[in-house]
């Protein structure tokens, strides 16, 4: 009969993280590197099959934190930030169990009440649902290179209002007015109503969209074939290596959208417009390749 070797789960230190002494020693009580082991008979030795980290806490680390502050780096391996961003992503599990977006939409009413009381008129919640993936803020500044946006305080992913409006205020220029934005500010009184000028600001408020229910992130790869050409200056050539490089996103998940303003007809037509950027257009990067797109 022939013999199952079993696996073993042992912690291991060959990492740190770039941060001040105190906190160190702090994270290193909290986040936890662990492999899989398995003895192999042949060569008479124990070998590491994987790795991972691990929150060892029960409480969620703030993500904005954990993904832009806390992150561990690995002493041995060329390249960790895939096992990096999945701890992140598994860390967004345990907010989904804590339910904190109930609070966060308590906290945007106690605001539209507000506004209300200074007769505005609030849209219906808009919720909209991603058909696929979207990543906000991929561009911006990051020690990994690729970047998202999350909320500085909440720790969850989120769209900023100025996202929201800029990507809407885009759709109309490129749709009905084919990229001319000059002949949308001679043309339309509502558009210049909206969204506002250089002299004058808009009369319609865009919120910022938070996820409602559950947020889920799923690791994505971009995969550069010509990494010498973009790291080195070196000419592209197809004997060049790809270099695969991990990004995190949001995926599945249902956001709610809200507008305000004084007046009801540019509420709805923003409302409309609004709705129809996010369907035919999306938001955030890679929207040419379907990133960013949702559906009612």
């Amino acid at each position: 009969m022939r013999r199952v070797n079993k696996m073993r789960i042992k912690e291991e230190k060959n990492y740190e993280f770039y941060n001040p002494a105190d906190t160190k020693i702090i994270l290193f009580k909290t986040i936890k590197k662990e492999g899989s082991y398995e003895f192999n008979r042949r060569k008479n030795k124990e070998e590491r099959r994987d790795w991972w980290y691990k929150n060892t806490s029960d409480f969620s680390i703030n993500l904005n934190l954990m993904f832009g502050k806390l992150f561990p780096r690995s002493k041995e391996e060329d390249d960790d930030k895939d096992k990096y961003l999945n701890l992140i992503r598994k860390e967004a599990e345990k907010l989904n169990r804590n339910k904190i977006f109930k609070e966060i939409f308590k906290r945007l009413c106690i605001t539209i009440e507000e506004l209300k009381r200074k007769n505005f008129k609030i849209s219906d919640p808009i919720k909209m649902t991603l058909t696929w993936r979207m990543i906000i803020g991929l561009g911006g500044v990051h020690p990994h290179e690729t970047s998202m946006t999350f909320h500085h305080i909440y720790g969850i992913p989120y769209i900023p209002g100025s996202a929201v409006k800029g990507v809407t205020r885009h759709w109309v220029v490129w749709k009905c007015f084919e990229n001319k934005e000059d002949e949308a500010l001679k043309k339309d009184e509502d558009f210049k109503n909206i969204f506002g000028t250089q002299e004058e600001q808009g009369k319609v408020i865009f919120f910022d969209a938070y996820p409602e229910g559950e947020i889920k992130l799923a690791v994505d790869i971009m995969n550069p074939h010509y990494s010498d050409y973009y790291s080195e200056g070196k000419p592209p050539a197809d004997w060049q290596k790809p270099k695969p490089i991990p990004f995190l996103t949001v995926e599945d998940t249902k956001f709610c959208f809200f507008l305000a303003s004084k007046e009801d007809s540019l509420l709805k037509k923003a409302e409309s417009w609004l709705k129809e950027a996010l369907k035919e257009y999306g938001i955030g990067a890679k929207t040419a390749l379907g990133y960013g797109i949702f559906a009612i």
